[in-house]
């Protein structure tokens, strides 16, 4: 924890964990409408034409796909450690400190193993996006797009419902 920043109350991560999960939705809306402009299902060859198009207008096109992966990466992992934030400052869940959000998901069983290693696939690629661009290929941007249309609805649903048993415990609580 920074110890200059003040610590956020209960509301505040559950406004925070609101505004995630809102910001989510748009971004998933987003990267489903820039992938519906590759049909069928991310046509690699033309994904990749216009990825390397000399025509400022077709790499646009290929960006918003980009773009809206790595936010949405990003959404979600925020998710994940409010998620975890929430269940701790709730009193459910004790964990250690350095302890990975995702790593404590999957030994509760709220992510599988699976999705886990599905996350893993689009942090390494968003990592290339982010530090070595020139090196991040059309079909490793491509699987992990399609990695993440597939099972990021799963990985929310099953955090959303998580947390808000959470939280009607500890209404229960009250």
């Amino acid at each position: 924890m920074n110890p200059h920043r003040p610590r956020r109350s209960s509301a505040q991560l559950r406004e925070s964990y609101d505004e995630t999960l809102d910001a989510l939705r748009r971004r998933f809306e987003q990267l489903e409408w820039a992938v519906a402009q590759f049909q069928p299902d991310l046509d690699e060859k033309t994904f990749s034409a216009a990825w390397y198009s000399d025509d400022p207008s077709e790499r646009i096109r290929a960006d918003s796909v980009l773009s809206s992966f790595e936010k949405i990466y990003m959404l979600l992992m925020d998710l994940i450690t409010l998620g975890v934030k929430i269940a701790v400052r709730s009193g459910a869940l004790s964990i250690d400190r350095g302890a990975s959000p995702v790593a404590v998901l999957r030994e509760l069983q709220i992510i599988s193993q699976a999705a886990q290693d599905s996350l893993d696939v689009q942090r390494e690629v968003r990592n290339s996006s982010q530090h070595i661009y020139v090196e991040l290929t059309v079909s490793d941007l491509r699987d992990a797009v399609i990695q993440q249309i597939a099972g990021t609805p799963r990985i929310i649903r099953n955090i959303t419902s998580w947390v808000d048993g959470l939280t009607d415990v500890a209404d229960d609580r009250r």
